[in-house]
């Protein structure tokens, strides 16, 4: 045991303005080492992962003792470590890309993220840090949790920025320059597209593909320049089939 995707978003919040405040996280944290709520399918966001970072392990739920994440810099990704020797307090922007708990044996849980806003501070006796997106925040396997529905499909899609990020100059600063709506929007057009184009006789009406048209459809309709921002985001060439 060690994480659950249960910590619900604060009524009226608006999802550019998502945060946890560290009070509350540790309020919800007390009996564990983290807490997450993915964002989907339960709605439109926002989506939190909180994390306690404690001197001395409970041994009553997994444990964590660092955190690594990206952020940017100067147009670059730079892996991060959060851990309690780190100067507190601290907030900023964390980037796209994987988050992963770790605990003293080495053992992770991992997710996945388009980015967002981490506030981290010392509480009582504890570090508390709260990973919060108006995007999804999708479990990606590990000791203490399954997989989210999609997370399989966002993994394939940040390996196929990467390549981009490699062989396509400016790319990486155009990425690191959107919100994380605008890397959301993207996935989707890319996620709609592929299985409209996919193989035949792959089915066009599973939970997958239902989530993901629901997305594009809410995004259109309540995030208009995000979704525009999306298809700029998507290279054009002959690994980016042209979406709608």
């Amino acid at each position: 045991m060690g994480g659950l995707t249960d910590a619900r978003p604060t009524a009226g919040r608006r999802d550019d303005d998502a945060r946890v405040p560290l009070d509350e996280a540790s309020g919800r944290l007390a009996s564990w080492g983290f807490r997450a709520h993915a964002d989907l399918p339960n709605g439109p966001g926002p989506a939190y992962l909180l994390v306690a970072l404690r001197a001395v392990p409970t041994l009553q739920h997994y444990d964590p003792e660092a955190v690594e994440y990206w952020v940017t810099d100067a147009g670059r990704g730079v892996r991060q470590v959060l851990s309690r020797a780190t100067p507190m307090p601290l907030t900023g922007a964390f980037s796209w890309g994987s988050i992963r708990l770790i605990d003293r044996l080495g053992v992770t849980n991992d997710y996945l993220t388009f980015g967002g806003r981490l506030d981290a501070a010392g509480v009582d006796d504890a570090v508390i840090a709260a990973f919060a997106s108006p995007a999804p925040i999708l479990r990606r396997g590990g000791h203490s949790q399954g997989w989210d529905e999609g997370a399989d499909v966002v993994g394939a899609f940040f390996a196929r920025l990467m390549v981009e990020v490699d062989f396509t100059p400016g790319f990486e600063a155009r990425l690191a320059g959107a919100t994380p709506i605008d890397r959301f929007a993207a996935f989707v057009r890319d996620a709609v597209t592929r299985r409209a184009h996919g193989r035949r006789g792959e089915p066009a009406d599973d939970p997958l593909g239902r989530l993901v048209a629901a997305e594009a459809a809410r995004l259109e309709a309540t995030a208009p320049d995000a979704w525009a921002a999306g298809a700029r985001l998507l290279p054009q060439d002959a690994r980016w089939p042209a979406s709608r």
